[in-house]
């Protein structure tokens, strides 16, 4: 004689009780997931930035000089402080550190921080094309500093803000950061700066040397944070 064998299904309380408890640990965990990937991408951005330093140090050390800012006259604008290619060639501020031929820096990825979401300064974006394609831009996520061009390594003395996050415009730091921006150091270190003239500063769109002061400010106060 067969035996029938019934099993017991979930009641629909003990189903809700389930579905609540899951619920309550995906809110402890995801938060806490979130915070972890943004701290391991932060420390990536940090890296990249050391490198790029130390690229630029290995080049200057090498060419007695840093390259110019970009390719206006007398360095035009200092928020026109980030190419790697400038339409028409490897000139101007990281460009030399990345020129096919002579290039420092195998990677170009390492010029670019992860926590970066502004189309322009990211890897190989739409608007910002690796392998670079003549007559385009292509720009970096970090801005070196102005008055540096044709200078030696050796002239910088003193402990200074030598490069950080792109900052030419207030909502290029909230995209990343949210409310500051990594800077390196003419020492080799690189730091966390929060200021608020980093947000809240009126530099114009497009670009103009009329703000060279704000710009000037901004990387002075990034020198007393150090």
């Amino acid at each position: 004689m067969k035996h029938l064998r019934y099993t017991r299904a979930f009641t629909l309380i003990e189903l809700l009780v389930v579905i609540s408890i899951i619920g309550l640990l995906m809110a402890i965990v995801l938060p806490a997931l979130s915070s972890a990937v943004k701290s391991a991408k932060s420390t990536v951005c940090m890296s990249n930035l050391r490198s790029v330093f130390q690229a630029s140090v290995a080049y200057a050390t090498d060419q007695d000089t840093f390259p110019p800012l970009n390719n206006d006259v007398n360095e035009g604008s200092w928020q026109y402080n980030y190419l790697l290619y400038d339409g028409t060639d490897y000139d101007s501020t990281w460009g030399p550190l990345v020129k096919p031929s002579s290039g420092l820096l195998a990677d170009t990825q390492v010029f670019y921080c992860p926590l970066q979401t502004n189309d322009f300064h990211l890897y190989n974006s739409g608007t910002n094309p690796w392998p670079v394609v003549p007559g385009n831009d292509t720009r970096a996520g970090y801005g070196r500093r102005y008055g540096l061009s044709g200078e030696s390594f050796d002239e910088e003395v003193k402990t200074i803000a030598f490069a950080a996050d792109v900052f030419h415009f207030a909502d290029v730091v909230r995209e990343s950061h949210g409310d500051g921006v990594n800077a390196a150091y003419t020492d080799g270190h690189v730091t966390y700066v929060k200021e608020r003239i980093l947000l809240f500063n009126g530099l114009s769109k497009p670009f103009s040397p009329i703000d060279n002061p704000t710009v000037k400010d901004i990387w002075k106060r990034m020198d007393k944070v150090q």
